[in-house]
């Protein structure tokens, strides 16, 4: 048995799927009907509508009885929208070919040929049957949107009266006294339906009542100890103590499989043997169905529960919950799912034996009341403060972000609305809280099952490293920090279309009906209609991919002729990057145009949009239309190349790049600037390598007066000659540029082949000067003039250091 549940059973489910495709595979598909001209199916498509809202005049129609009205409906608009979507272009061609035959000439003009005119007949004949035909599918088509709205409008209305439908409290003792006088009666109804059962067992199959008694005991055995062998052949593997999260997800999956699949598949056969000996009669149909339906809901239950809280084997548990939470959420899935169950086989055997409203009205909320009482025992035994919650010294730290406190406030408030309801009466809509509550958590844990198996399937192959990652390297060559980018992206789009699917699946008992869902899709896909332009997301998809096939083929010839032909040309850097962007505005605006085009936006329209939008591009845009603008103009123009040393204001660096909105420019400090395009237009800038990249160093020296000029030219020519970057030819020139009483002024004029090299050039020419007129005993600056102090009454100075007092100054008027 070990071996078959680590081997054999493990691929049972994926065995299953295998044995269901190769059966649809294998039906044949029967040969397609001839389709009807499009007349005819309008014909068909109103006559179809005629009697829908015929029957919709009957206010008595049932959910049921309107849901197969709603089914009808989509084939209507679905043929409606098929004849619409197959003679709209066929009337814009008709269209195209009477444009280039031209009017009917008038009677003074010359007449056309026969040929002309019988064509021009025709395609007018052509263009009226067609374009009739065309308005009156486009009728049926609102006709049967407009139905379907009213529909569900009454539908709705349907769902909201029976939910909030009011009946005594289950508190009141009304009630529970017509359900004492009412339950002997129904008591004696369930025996006579027994009875009746055992009789035709009997008469059916000729058997005994203990021998059948016999068979339904076996039968019971067989499906309990199914259902045992289900969780033991769902054990985990016992040697794996730590195991990874991927193994955590493909465990759980494989769990809740096996424990839901053998009960579900027991309960089955059990009742397939009951109808293939005909011991069921259609009167206990009701009642087969809802007791095939309560072991679903609690094999479901089960499998679920076990596959995400793994009560008995913690490691393996996919939920951060303790073992004693676990083992609480355990018995409680369990718990409410036989409730649920019990309370839906009791309505359905009501429903039989004709039992009174007051029982069904009790036994749905006894149901309901207890799932509440069941509710509240488990999150209050699982939800507590810790017992030292006192003993913190200092501010508490959390650890993280509480992801069970909406899942606990949702269930709360749950149990208060049961409560309330069965107190004021409302039955019916404690019960359906009860069934959301049932179906909210199925859907919301298979979601989460199935995201943490895709996500971490996903992870664990996109990997650079995985088999898979390799081969997308090898074989697409995709760059390994593209594989794992590639993986995220496709986890994150599978993540919003499960979400998707759930919350459609969790509003659909609502009132929001499928019906009324697949139509919006199918609207949204096949396209609606605006301004004569058809937009839908099919359309809109493909003029993506349209968009996404030409932009990249623009791409890759921009990489052809920056790496393979511009650099065996004899064009300069700037120009090749001139070349290459002027080459990718060129492919974007083709593939822009082209996807407009597949979606019916030609230039005639972009032209009224266009003027529609020319105020606001006056006003908002004209910024970024000015760069841009001037964008194109630096890379036609090419007086700023990539490359150039250019001065803007009081920054200066290299081109780097030319955008669409700004050019970046790198200082010397390494730093990136961003300059807007129009600056650049309208600016002044400087560049240092328009023309050529030969420059002039300049170096300004004061000399005292004493030096020979003579000699100061000699030296400062042969510092500037000696070095290896100095140009020969212009020469380095001296040129003397003031003589003052101090310091004669020179400036020496030097050229170099490479202007970037100047600060660097500019340096060592200083730094031979120095040692030049070091040697040869020239001073540089001026001579320093001496600093003379004057001190004042420097005879009192003297008297007071020889010990003399000197005489106080005397006042005017000969006063002392």
């Amino acid at each position: 048995m070990r071996f078959l549940s680590r081997s054999a059973f493990r691929f049972l489910p994926l065995f299953a799927v295998f044995l269901l495709c190769i059966g649809a595979l294998a039906q044949t598909n029967p040969a397609p009907a001839p389709q009807l001209p499009a007349a005819q199916r309008v014909d068909q498509a109103h006559a179809a509508l005629d009697q829908i809202e015929k029957a919709l005049s009957n206010r008595e129609l049932s959910e049921n009885e309107l849901a197969n009205l709603r089914g009808q409906i989509d084939s209507v608009g679905t043929a409606a929208n098929e004849v619409i979507a197959q003679l709209t272009p066929i009337l814009a061609g008709i269209k195209a070919r009477l444009d280039q035959l031209g009017p009917k000439p008038a009677d003074n003009a010359p007449a056309d040929s026969a040929q002309v005119t019988a064509e021009r007949a025709e395609q007018q004949k052509r263009l009226s049957d067609v374009d009739e035909t065309l308005k009156r599918a486009r009728l049926v088509a609102v006709q049967a949107d407009q139905t379907a709205d009213h529909i569900g409008s009454r539908r709705r209305e349907l769902f909201t009266s029976a939910l909030f439908q009011r009946t005594n409290s289950l508190f009141d003792p009304a009630l529970w006294g017509d359900v004492a006088r009412d339950l002997p009666r129904d008591a004696r109804g369930v025996e006579t339906l027994a009875e009746d059962l055992w009789s035709n067992a009997s008469r059916s199959t000729g058997w005994s009542p203990a021998i059948l008694t016999a068979i339904a005991l076996t039968l019971a055995l067989i499906f309990a100890a199914a259902t045992w062998m289900a969780g033991r052949i769902a054990a985990h593997e016992p040697t794996v103590s730590d195991p990874t999260r991927f193994r955590k997800a493909r465990a759980a999956v494989w769990t809740g499989t096996i424990v839901a699949i053998i009960p579900i598949a027991s309960v089955t056969l059990f009742f397939a043997v009951f109808h293939g000996f005909d011991l069921l009669g259609p009167r206990l149909e009701p009642l087969v169905r809802a007791t095939i339906g309560g072991v679903i809901r609690i094999a479901l239950a089960a499998g679920i529960a076990r596959a995400l809280l793994a009560p008995s084997r913690s490691h393996w548990r996919l939920l951060d919950l303790s073992d004693h939470a676990a083992a609480k959420m355990y018995r409680l899935a369990i718990t409410i799912a036989c409730i649920v169950s019990v309370t839906r086989i009791l309505e359905a055997l009501s429903a039989v034996v004709g039992a009174a409203l007051p029982v069904s009205v009790f036994t749905r909320g006894i149901g309901a009341l207890f799932v509440a009482v069941a509710m509240v025992t488990t999150l209050y035994g699982i939800i507590r403060q810790p017992d030292d919650a006192d003993e913190c010294l200092g501010p508490r730290v959390v650890a993280g972000r509480d992801w069970y406190a909406p899942p606990r406030f949702a269930a709360w408030s749950a149990i208060l609305i049961i409560f309330a309801s069965v107190a004021v009466g409302y039955i019916a809509l404690a019960a359906f809280v009860v069934d959301q509550i049932v179906w909210i958590a199925c859907i919301g844990s298979l979601l989460y099952l199935v995201l943490a198996l895709i996500g971490e399937a996903i992870a664990l192959s996109f990997h650079p490293t995985a088999p898979f990652g390799r081969s997308l390297m090898s074989s697409l060559g995709v760059k390994r920090e593209s594989v794992e980018q590639i993986g995220i992206l496709l986890s994150g789009i599978l993540h919003v279309v499960l979400f998707g699917v759930a919350a459609l699946l969790v509003l659909a008992p609502w009132g929001v009906q499928s019906d009324d869902l697949a139509s919006n899709i199918r609207a949204a896909y096949f396209g609606v209609t605006v301004a004569g332009v058809t937009l839908s997301l099919s359309t809109i998809v493909l003029a993506l991919v349209l968009f996404l096939l030409v932009y990249g083929a623009t791409r890759g010839v921009q990489h052809w002729l920056d790496t393979r032909f511009l650099p065996h040309t004899s064009l300069d850097t700037g120009l090749r990057n001139s070349i290459k962007t002027s080459v990718g505005y060129v492919g974007f605006i083709l593939a822009a145009a082209l996807a407009l085009g597949y979606l019916g936006l030609s230039f005639e329209k972009l032209a009224i949009v266009a003027g529609a939008l020319s105020v606001g591009i006056g006003f908002g845009l004209q910024s970024i239309v000015n760069n841009f603008v001037s964008g194109l103009i630096l890379l036609w123009e090419r007086a700023i190349r990539v490359g150039d040393w250019i001065v803007v204001g009081d920054e200066q660096g290299f081109v780097r790049r030319i955008n669409v909105r700004s050019t970046e420019i790198e200082t010397f400090d390494r730093a990136m600037m961003i300059v807007p395009n129009s600056n650049l237009i309208t600016g002044v800038v400087k560049n240092w390598v328009r023309t050529d990249r030969v420059g002039r160093i300049k170096i300004s020296l004061a000399v005292q007066s004493g030096a020979d000029p003579e000699k100061v030219r000699e030296l400062l020519i042969g510092a500037a000659k000696a070095h290896d970057l100095v140009l020969s030819i212009p020469a380095p020139q001296v040129l003397l540029t003031s003589l003052e009483a101090a310091a004669y002024k020179y400036d020496l004029l030097a050229y170099i082949d490479d202007v970037e090299t100047s600060q660097r050039v500019k340096s060592e020419l200083l730094f031979e000067i120095h040692r030049r007129f070091k040697a040869a005993n020239v001073s540089i600056g001026a001579p320093v003039a001496p600093t003379i102090v004057e001190l004042a009454d420097i005879d009192r100075l003297e008297n007071l250091l020889s010990g003399q007092h000197p005489e106080p100054p005397r006042r005017a008027g000969g006063k002392s």
